[in-house]
């Protein structure tokens, strides 16, 4: 690799790197998309999802005065008694629901752990704690006169498996007045995706008016890891509704709520390796989602359109909760476009193949650390014929590097006279000088799409590679790989032709040093692809400089 494009890679991940760390100081991320502003009050003193939409938006309309006359404070009271707490676990996940409100107020997953070595425990995403809220609720919204379920309500439990392993959680509360309320917790042996089915039964002798909502309710979620690279993709509220990418920032929504009209989408909760999406199952109805803040938990969630239930009738609504990994291939396979919760920025089309040759290779190798390295070599082959035409350039400005230097000399004080010559040299000898850069350049997208790649993929994260490094998606421990990658720089930099201009040449001969820096927090995986890359382009290089001698 030319000098001049070690440059422009160098300047750029100082552009990239001052640049995420700006927006993440002075502009947390903004909505990709607009969207309807909430005009409504959120009641204090209710769960339930008090939304208007705003004036000129299409869609269900949920009445400004709407609430539950009997709904609880904003305050969470979870209980501590296990009696009232049913526990589920399948292959992938184990967790509790809350009898008192009805909550799914805990859950884990089983083969992502928390740290690395034996104090180890499964993570715990969703949460309980007062000081951590994290939960997913659901039920409907009538007017006053209704009596409801709250989070003080005490729901009755019973528990079944089925012969295909599929576990059910049945809650049930009827209000007194004649009205049933049924929830069912359905768990698949291995997803981690989990359905929600709503039932309320009228056995009233009058209509009934609701409107049923579902949302996560969150305190505000820190970014993992506390620095510019963290911000590699979205943390926070977001949502894929109708085909378009929605973020807001804690920030922004404790400004002002957000809500959305679409048909069709996911909305939740996402960081940097797990996310928490609710899915409506009804993809025909125009729904509105919301992101707002009701202290102390952020909400991101979605109500229904105006449901009119007549005497003896029921009404029923499924809801599917993701809440995983954001492992590629597991979201995929769901078909829900739940996959675009991983922002691969402007190389996603380079980075979707990436993520696929590496798993590949992790798929027969067991080791990501090798699959990296196959996966270095296999871009290196795509890239061979690109790479010799840069090198073969590369070493004829090597061999006219002497003439070169004498017309410096020579026209020193004619520089218009000195680039005639110096071009005139070049023609002469079949050279050009944009041979070396233009090639390498085109390879500089790859790398950036295998850097999301490596540094967004849960499936790295605590992957071994071998010896000292334990973990590829962290920065290595003893900076070996970073400092060897930084020799390896120097040795490629020494075997490209010095740039003609003084200064430029004094900052060229800085770039490994600056570029070792660089990649002393960088994910180990990341270090290692740049280094076997290096490793092989001196290899290339070396052969090329001993056949034209």
């Amino acid at each position: 690799m030319d000098r001049r494009t070690l440059l422009a890679i160098a300047l750029s991940f100082i552009l990239l790197t001052c640049y995420q760390a700006f927006l993440a100081l002075y502009y947390p991320s903004q909505s990709e998309t607009e969207t309807s502003v909430v005009s409504s009050e959120i009641q204090s003193d209710g769960q339930s999802p008090n939304v208007q939409v705003g004036k000129g938006s299409k869609g269900p309309t949920v009445e400004p005065k709407v609430t539950a006359e009997a709904a609880p404070k904003s305050k969470f009271m979870i209980s501590s008694d296990p009696s009232q707490k049913v526990p589920f676990k399948n292959n992938l996940v184990e967790g509790e629901i809350e009898l008192q409100g009805g909550l799914l107020s805990s859950l884990s997953f089983l083969k992502h752990l928390d740290e690395l070595g034996p104090n180890a425990r499964p993570i715990h995403f969703i949460n309980n704690s007062q000081k951590d809220i994290f939960l997913a609720e659901s039920g409907y919204i009538s007017t006053p006169e209704l009596a409801l379920p709250t989070r003080e309500t005490l729901w009755k439990a019973s528990k079944e498996t089925d012969a295909n392993g599929l576990q059910m959680i049945h809650l049930t509360w009827e209000n007194g007045s004649g009205v049933e309320f049924n929830k069912t917790f359905s768990f698949q042996p291995n997803s981690y995706l989990l359905k929600v089915t709503d039932r309320v039964i009228n056995r009233t002798k009058t209509p009934l008016t609701l409107y049923h909502y579902v949302h996560f309710l969150r305190t505000e979620s820190l970014p993992e890891g506390q620095n510019a690279m963290a911000t590699a993709d979205f943390q926070g509220p977001m949502g894929f509704l109708d085909g378009v990418r929605v973020v807001h920032s804690y920030e922004d929504i404790q400004k002002q709520d957000k809500t959305l009209d679409a048909k069709e989408g996911w909305a939740g909760f996402s960081d940097k390796y797990f996310l928490a999406a609710l899915i409506p199952n009804n993809s025909t109805e125009l729904k509105q989602y919301y992101f707002d803040f009701d202290p102390p938990a952020f909400r991101v969630g979605e109500v229904s359109g105006k449901v009119t239930l007549e005497p003896g009738k029921d009404d029923v609504v499924e809801t599917n909760l993701f809440v995983g990994p954001k492992e590629i291939h597991v979201l995929e396979a769901l078909k829900l476009k739940l996959e675009r919760s991983i922002d691969y920025g402007w190389f996603h089309f380079l980075a979707e193949p990436l993520v696929n040759v590496l798993l590949f290779f992790n798929h027969y190798l067991n080791n990501y650390g090798l699959a990296i390295i196959f996966l270095t070599i296999t871009i290196k082959i795509l890239f061979f014929p690109l790479a010799n035409k840069s090198y073969i350039s590369m070493n004829a400005m090597k061999k006219l590097q002497p003439k070169v230097e004498e017309l410096k000399k020579l026209y020193a004080n004619d520089k218009q006279r000195m680039n005639q010559e110096m071009m005139k040299l070049y023609q002469e000898n079949k050279v050009n000088p944009l041979g070396g850069c233009l090639p390498i350049v085109i390879q500089i997208p790859v790398f950036f799409a295998l850097y999301k790649v490596l540094f967004l993929s849960v499936e790295m994260r605590h992957t071994p590679f071998f010896l000292w490094i334990n973990d590829l998606s962290v920065h290595d421990p003893y900076y070996i790989l970073p400092l060897l990658m930084g020799v390896s720089m120097y040795i490629q930099s020494k075997m490209n032709p010095a740039p003609p201009d003084p200064i430029q040449a004094k900052v060229m001969s800085f770039l490994p040093l600056i570029f070792t820096f660089f990649f002393l927090t960088f994910p180990s995986g990341l270090v290692l692809y740049w280094l076997v890359n290096n490793v092989l382009s001196i290899a290339q290089q070396g052969y090329i400089i001993k056949r034209n001698q």
